[in-house]
């Protein structure tokens, strides 16, 4: 690798990140569960298939038109079994709090994430919080990691499709996106765009 440090892009899914994955993690861990990177890994077991993923959420502001880090993290998590073709069982909850943070916003964020949990059937069964000082995070970062299970004569992958796919997309592209570079940014545009938090991890179905 070119940089000796680790820099913001390396994290933005593009292909410094891809390069990051390739080189350093797949190098070092890599086996054929890990690199075929899927939204998530199909393990095979002697009663059937699971589906695993993990995610963790980073995203400043924490609270944007249309949602939260809690909505998000949630959402993400459980669209990543689904683009496997998993039925969603249940979810884990890492949470990183910086000292500082008003309790009243981190009660809010756990509402959130106990609305989207519970309008989706998927509870929260297991967790950890840590909190670092003052200056050492950003606010709250938290990583979900999602159980699913695969039913039998399933098997969605993106190593499946094909030129000439159809590809269905759930929502619309970059809403989420946009909604939170402009609160970021501080900048007002027309019209009444917002996120709609299970977009961004809404990859899409491919119909062959």
């Amino acid at each position: 690798m070119k940089n000796k440090i680790i820099l913001l892009e390396h994290g933005s899914g593009g292909l410094a990140s891809q390069e990051l994955i390739s080189r350093l993690f797949l190098t070092h861990l890599g086996n054929p569960v890990l690199s075929s990177l899927e939204d998530s890994a199909i393990i095979e077991t002697s009663t059937g298939r699971l589906a695993f993923s993990t995610d963790s959420y980073t995203v400043d502001p924490i609270f944007f038109p249309g949602g939260d880090i809690g909505l998000l993290a949630v959402h993400g998590t459980i669209n990543d079994l689904a683009m496997r073709g998993a039925r969603p069982l249940c979810l884990s909850l890492g949470v990183i709090l910086e000292e500082g943070l008003l309790i009243p916003d981190l009660e809010n964020i756990v509402l959130s994430i106990k609305e989207a949990s519970e309008k989706a059937g998927v509870p929260v069964v297991t967790g950890d919080t840590k909190v670092v000082p003052g200056g050492k995070g950003d606010k709250i970062f938290i990583n979900t990691s999602g159980l699913g299970i695969v039913p039998d004569g399933v098997n969605i992958s993106v190593s499946g499709a094909r030129p000439g796919d159809i590809i269905m997309l759930s929502g619309t592209i970059a809403d989420h996106g946009v909604a939170i570079l402009t609160r970021r940014a501080g900048i007002s545009i027309q019209g009444d765009l917002k996120s709609d938090t299970m977009g961004p991890a809404q990859a899409c179905t491919v119909i062959g």
